[in-house]
């Protein structure tokens, strides 16, 4: 796992290189990294002939970069990836099973960490890469992704966005309206955007975990005190003053009609026509979206913040990276360990995210490319960015106990802010008990 042919200090000048030959911005794709990175930074060559089995939900490993790491592996160490693509909705219980030892183990997995992979039972299945040489490597935000119990459970290798809200700048300059920087600015423009016959915000309410509740709620849990009185069940939402403030923001979204007449079918087939027709004038989501999704012409988009009630100046949330995980009970864990030092090595990983906009995942991470968004807004997301938390570390967190607000939302519902919030602390225990911490 150590370093093959360059020494930390090596490794830090190519750093100060790069930044010094201006790649800091990453306003482009940089194929500069092929003299920066000649030869292999780590020693992964170390063994040949092998199969490793891949597990992931589907279609996960079908991302373009995903496939370039995969097939740039065999090409240079003539080992083979089985590749197993499990649906969602059946993902869990096969890795359950497998993990009880009802089935064979896939040597690596594709997975998202923190609770998410809690009923697995980290501590024993999976490798611990704390002492890894390529994790000086990784950027704070990867790094928040990549501990669990206060190791480096796995390998954090996927594009990095930064979700707040995304607008059209061309309905922003034709009835002169300036970014809010608070959330009475936000709703002031709302109102003056459908006062012109725009309605203001697209929300998918059909597709339920578009309604992105974490993104306010991540703000609240980076009080320490907080997200644990939440997991040790000392807390529910309904005690937390700042869930209210939340809920209610849907509610005066929906009461107001800044979400349209057919929020509740709208779903995430219909995002793209939204922000291409010029109808709807914002909608929550990722700047990577503009990139990945968008049929239409991205530079007409900004991204500003996410007002939804909380914080007052609003929020940016970062990103849910994907990472592998190695079995270290395999019995080809020599080899899954050489294969994970293969995608951190910057000679690969450089390759493998060549033009794919996204905020770097490592700090040598120079041939990928921050979208325009992102620059154009980058020193307001320094002063309102969170880490993603909620999603991440909260005990029983589901993005679909958002149906407990969208029935809030609807008019003649009969139900407060305390009923909504209560009834998704219900939904969140129910799964607590059925998934408890191993």
């Amino acid at each position: 796992m150590g370093k093959k042919a360059v020494s930390a200090g090596a490794f830090l000048l190519l750093s100060v290189f790069l930044m010094a030959a201006g790649c800091g911005s990453r306003e482009q794709s940089d194929s500069s990294y092929q003299t920066a990175f000649p030869e292999p930074v780590y020693d992964w060559g170390k063994s040949t002939g092998e199969t490793l089995v891949i597990w992931g939900i589907y279609p996960e490993m079908e991302r373009s970069y995903i496939v370039k790491a995969f097939e740039r592996y065999r090409s240079l160490t003539g080992n083979e990836l089985e590749v197993v693509q499990i649906p969602k909705e059946e993902f869990e219980e096969k890795l359950f099973g497998a993990v009880e030892g009802e089935t064979e183990r896939p040597d690596i997995l594709l997975s998202y960490g923190g609770t998410n992979i809690d009923i697995y039972d980290p501590d024993e299945n999976f490798y611990d890469f704390t002492e890894a040489g390529w994790v000086e490597d990784l950027t704070d935000t990867a790094i928040n992704q990549a501990v669990y119990n206060g190791k480096i459970i796995g390998l954090p290798h996927w594009e990095a966005s930064v979700s707040g809200t995304i607008y059209n700048k061309e309905i922003f300059r034709k009835y002169h309206l300036e970014v809010p920087k608070t959330q009475e600015e936000f709703l002031q423009t709302c109102e003056t955007l459908k006062n012109h016959g725009v309605i203001p915000l697209y929300m998918p309410g059909k597709e339920i975990s578009m309604l992105l509740y974490q993104f306010p709620l991540d703000s609240v849990v980076e009080d320490i005190s907080v997200l644990e009185g939440l997991n040790d069940g000392r807390l529910g939402y309904a005690d937390i003053p700042q869930m209210e403030q939340i809920v209610m923001w849907y509610r005066i979204m929906a009461e107001k009609e800044y979400l349209g007449d057919n929020y509740m079918e709208d779903d995430w087939n219909g995002m793209n026509e939204a922000m291409e027709s010029g109808r709807y004038a914002m909608m929550l989501c990722w700047d990577t979206w503009l990139y990945t999704d968008f049929e239409g012409d991205a530079s007409r988009f900004g991204l500003m913040p996410a007002f939804m009630g909380v914080p007052q100046e609003g929020t940016f949330e970062g990103p849910n990276l994907g990472m592998f995980l190695v079995n270290k009970n395999s019995e080809r864990l020599d080899a899954a360990l050489n294969f994970i030092t293969f995608l951190a090595d910057p000679y690969n990983y450089n390759a493998a995210f060549e033009g794919i906009y996204t905020a770097p995942v490592f700090k040598n991470q120079i041939a990928s490319i921050s979208t325009p968004q992102y620059l154009e807004a980058e020193s307001v997301i320094e002063r309102h960015f969170h880490d993603s938390i909620a999603w991440l570390r909260i005990r029983g967190f589901s993005q679909m106990d958002a149906s407990c607000i969208l029935e809030f939302m609807e008019s003649g519902s009969g139900m407060t802010a305390q009923d909504c919030l209560r009834n998704m602390d219900r939904l969140r225990a129910e799964r607590m008990q059925e998934n408890p911490v191993r």
